[in-house]
């Protein structure tokens, strides 16, 4: 199993997602936890890597996880950590880097380019 942090950010009807290396899915931005750190530890690393955005650990809040199918990995399960942040982002002027080659808004209703584990997400999560 694949163990993930993620930044969950939505609206009612709207959900985040990033493309990386231009693969057809969209996931949350995040990634892997590395060996021995902690899923706050890794959830400020991976969104300082991916989005340029700095913040401490006391500005992530935990709101739970989900286990889904892994995507592009055949066969795979994930397990993603998910966070809101407490703190405001003007989405606008986000600045992707790393591997991530893309960066949207989509309609939780409109899944057709949503990685499963994500859809998941918006199954367990959302009201």
């Amino acid at each position: 199993m694949i163990k993930c942090v993620c930044l969950v950010e939505e609206t009612e009807d709207q959900i985040l997602l990033v493309q990386v290396r231009h693969r057809e899915k969209y996931y949350f931005p995040g990634g892997k936890i590395d060996e021995g750190e902690t899923l706050l530890e890794a959830i400020q690393r991976e969104i300082e890597e991916e989005l340029q955005l700095h913040f401490s650990q006391d500005d992530f809040t935990y709101i739970g996880k989900v286990i889904g199918e892994a995507y592009p990995q055949p066969n795979t399960l994930t397990e993603l950590n998910g966070f809101k942040v407490n703190r405001s982002i003007n989405w606008n002027e986000v600045q992707i880097d790393n591997e991530v080659t893309d960066i949207r808004w989509f309609n939780k209703f409109d899944t057709q380019y949503i990685a499963p584990a994500v859809i998941k997400w918006i199954e367990t999560f959302s009201t």
